[in-house]
This record gives structure tokens, C-alpha cells and sequence, in this order.
């Protein structure tokens, strides 16, 4: 059952993409197919004079059809091909020098961007040694302003007892103030 199953999701997919491909077709110019050439011909059978020979690529616009030939205008001139040479697809040739230059404009991109990573990357980097550094020279600061704070307690401290001791050691005198004469 479940292969049933699977057929049937590929078939639906299948339909889908065929779908797709033929809308986006109907959007796109058409072009002459065919291996080298083809001949443009004055009407709609090998018997008619050639006007034009159109070489795979050429741009082509459908005018209408007659059994199996089809009324077109390509390169200003109106003539009959016959209706295997023309395909909605665009060919290969016409097509490369168009995704050549698409590839040369994304493979620039992805360099932009790389290197805008890279900088990114190294802007990141030098963001969390600065953090660290940052977190470092706080730690620092406060462990400084706990001991500017313990030697400002212990030298209070320390003047105090010395003028304390000054106090008890120091002589008083005799008693008598000794008095200045004027």
C-alpha cells in the first residue's frame, strides 16, 4: 500500500512540476530549434521559396499554424517553418553568455560576502577579548577599592592609637602652668 501511496505522491509531483513548466512556458519567447539551421520559407511547405535561413536560437514570433507548419516573424521578415523547429525553450547557446554572467555576478557576491564574514567573525572575536578584558580590569577596580579602603580604616586606626598613646606616655607637668610674662 504504501508504494501505491508513493506512485501516487510522485505522479501528483510529476503532474505538478509539468504543470509549472508549462505555464512558465507560455510566458517565455520561443525560439528556432534544430541542430544548425532553419529555413524560413515564403509558405507552408518545402515547395515554397526560401527567404531566410534562421540559425538555432533565433528569436521567433508565433503568428499561426497550418497543419504542420507554423506562420512566424523572426529577424523582421514573416515566413513558414515547420512546426518541430520551434520550442518555447531558450537554447543552450543563447543561454550561456546570460548565466555565465549571472555565475561571474553571484561568485562576486559570495565573495562580498565572505569577506564581510570574515571581518564579522574577527569583529566578533576581538568584541568578546575586550568583553573578557573588560570583566578583568572591573575585578581589578574592585579589589583596589577594597583595599584603598582597608589602608584608609588601618592608617585611621593607627593615628588614632598613636595619639592615644602619646596621650598616656607624654608628661602632664607639675601641676603649675607656667605663666608668660608680658
Amino acid at each position: 500500500m504504501s508504494v501505491q501511496r508513493e506512485h501516487r505522491s510522485f505522479g501528483l509531483i510529476a503532474a505538478f512540476a509539468m504543470w509549472v513548466m508549462l505555464a512558465a512556458a507560455s510566458a517565455r519567447a520561443d525560439y528556432v530549434g534544430g541542430e544548425v539551421r532553419v529555413f524560413l520559407r515564403a509558405g507552408p511547405g518545402n515547395e515554397f521559396k526560401i527567404l531566410k535561413v534562421l540559425s538555432a536560437g533565433t528569436p521567433a514570433q508565433k503568428l499561426s499554424a497550418e497543419g504542420d507548419w507554423l506562420h512566424v516573424r523572426a529577424q523582421d521578415v514573416e515566413g513558414w517553418i515547420p512546426l518541430g523547429n520551434l520550442t518555447s525553450e531558450e537554447p543552450a547557446a543563447t543561454a550561456l553568455p546570460r548565466v555565465k554572467d549571472k555565475l561571474t555576478s553571484a561568485e562576486a557576491r559570495l565573495a562580498e560576502l565572505d569577506q564581510k564574514l570574515t571581518q564579522q567573525t574577527a569583529q566578533l572575536e576581538e568584541l568578546a577579548t575586550l568583553k573578557e578584558r573588560n570583566r578583568v580590569l572591573e575585578d581589578d577596580a574592585s579589589r583596589a577599592d577594597q583595599t584603598a579602603r582597608w589602608k584608609s580604616i588601618a592608617t585611621g586606626s593607627v593615628i588614632t592609637l598613636v595619639g592615644i598613646l602619646i596621650g598616656l606616655v607624654a608628661p602632664r607637668g607639675s601641676g603649675t602652668r607656667s605663666r608668660l610674662k608680658l
